[in-house]
């Protein structure tokens, strides 16, 4: 029993003085008539007793003499909406009951408000869909000439949860890679020599509190869509979102980073982690002194149709962006001639978005085909026989161009094709084993919230 309830409930073999007694100390000017077995039998006001005495009635009667047997109640855990409309109906205080009708709790108008409870942050960071100037976001480039990329997001998300604990442990799941790590406290997890890419963002984060970690992942490992940073990126947000600063965007881009490229050490760019933690379509600008995201506003027709022409093709080919992106570092500062592909690059860039921005779609194609026969030229390693045979084979059919996400080697083809010859492409590539997915534009960047945990 409550103090509340103990406070403004009375039996029903005491007095009706006990009663004015309890009434004058209670704030509501009220009290519950109870029986041995704390059930609710009636209610005693100020203005109960007045009457009572007014007619005659002696104080030493048992206070059921004077309750009113006709009164308000309502189930215990009844909603504060519900109990909000009563009072506002004109009652004071209204007793709860459980389902043998005992008084177990009285609500009044300074109904407290609700105790605070432990939370879990959720965070999803989508993927992103490169159009063009992929390679010129490497550092060793753009630390002397001015680099571009355009891309977009996708509704493929890599999802996380981070449920905190009340101890120092620490455990983290990648449910993708079946792997599960558990360490006693962050000091245990900072001196392991081999860390997982999850052990290392928390390596950078040093959160001062024990957790559980989980990560799931719309997209199957070594796609082309950039979901390691994706990964990064909510990972990172999800810790955010229990902070009382929270980093701004940029901030969550930059540590992306810095945990996927310098501290874990996959080699890459920086326009993975921009567009996954911005989201949208984007022109990403990098520079020696500055990286800038700029957004792009299509027109809701220019958008649909592009969302209508892009055909996304599964080649079952994985790759290992890292060591591509290595490969391409090393061909690049043994030819000079590489440098003037990247500067191209940029040019292209600028060349599709002026395309895509004023709704010249069939532009965007073209350059998309210009695109990947440039990417090709990047590193031998990029394309192989079997890429060049699907890319080929769905020129063909009717595709106005295409390119290959990512850094090559294998994962996601991205084509642009007019949706009355799509069956046709879609055809020609399954019968080379290829399988095409759906998919929708994603607006939203990384997202992270709360909710209590049930």
């Amino acid at each position: 029993m409550s103090s509340v309830v103990q406070t403004m409930s009375i039996s029903e073999r005491h007095s009706i003085l006990d009663a004015v007694e309890r009434i004058e100390a209670a704030a509501s000017q009220i009290v519950f008539v109870v029986d041995d077995g704390g059930r609710l039998q009636g209610v005693v006001t100020n203005g109960d007793v007045r009457r009572y005495l007014l007619q005659g009635g002696p104080t030493d009667m048992p206070v059921t003499a004077c309750m009113n047997r006709q009164f308000r109640a309502v189930p215990a855990g009844t909603s504060r909406e519900e109990l909000l409309k009563l009072f506002d109906l004109g009652y004071i205080a209204l007793p709860g009951l459980d389902s043998e009708q005992r008084l177990v709790e009285v609500y009044t108008r300074q109904l407290a408000a609700s105790a605070e409870v432990p939370v879990l942050a959720r965070a999803r960071a989508p993927v992103r869909m490169s159009f063009c100037g992929g390679g010129t976001d490497l550092t060793y480039f753009f630390i002397d000439h001015p680099a571009a990329v355009l891309s977009c997001t996708v509704g493929l998300y890599a999802h996380a949860t981070l449920v905190p604990r009340k101890d120092k442990q620490i455990s983290i799941h990648a449910e993708d890679l079946g792997r599960e790590e558990y360490f006693d406290c962050l000091a245990d997890l900072l001196a392991t020599d081999e860390k997982s890419l999850l052990a290392t963002i928390v390596a950078v984060i040093k959160p001062n509190y024990g957790f559980d970690l989980f990560l799931r992942s719309d997209f199957p490992v070594g796609s082309g869509l950039g979901g390691s940073s994706a990964a990064t990126t909510a990972t990172i947000a999800v810790f955010n979102e229990l902070r009382q600063d929270r980093w701004s965007t940029y901030e969550i881009a930059e540590l992306a980073f810095q945990a996927e490229r310098l501290c874990f050490g996959i080699a890459g760019g920086w326009q993975d982690q921009y567009a996954s933690a911005f989201g949208g379509f984007n022109l990403i600008e990098f520079e020696n002194q500055r990286n800038l995201v700029h957004p792009i506003r299509l027109e809701e027709a220019i958008r649909n149709e592009f969302e209508s022409c892009l055909l996304l093709c599964n080649t079952g080919v994985s790759h290992d962006s890292g060591r591509l992106h290595e490969l391409q570092r090393e061909e690049i500062q043994a030819q000079e001639s590489q440098t003037e592909l990247l500067h191209a690059s940029v040019a292209l860039c600028r060349r599709m978005h002026r395309h895509l921005i004023r709704g010249e779609l069939r532009g965007v194609g073209v350059c998309l085909d210009e695109a990947w026969h440039l990417k090709k030229r990047f590193s031998s390693a990029i394309s192989h026989g079997r890429l060049d045979q699907i890319y080929d084979s769905a020129i063909a059919a009717g595709a106005v161009g295409g390119k290959l996400l990512g850094a090559g080697g294998g994962g996601f083809f991205l084509f642009y094709v007019q949706p009355q010859l799509r069956q046709r492409v879609i055809g020609v590539l399954a019968d080379l084993g290829c399988q095409t997915q759906n998919f929708r534009f994603e607006s939203s960047g990384v997202t992270s919230w709360r909710a209590k945990i049930q």
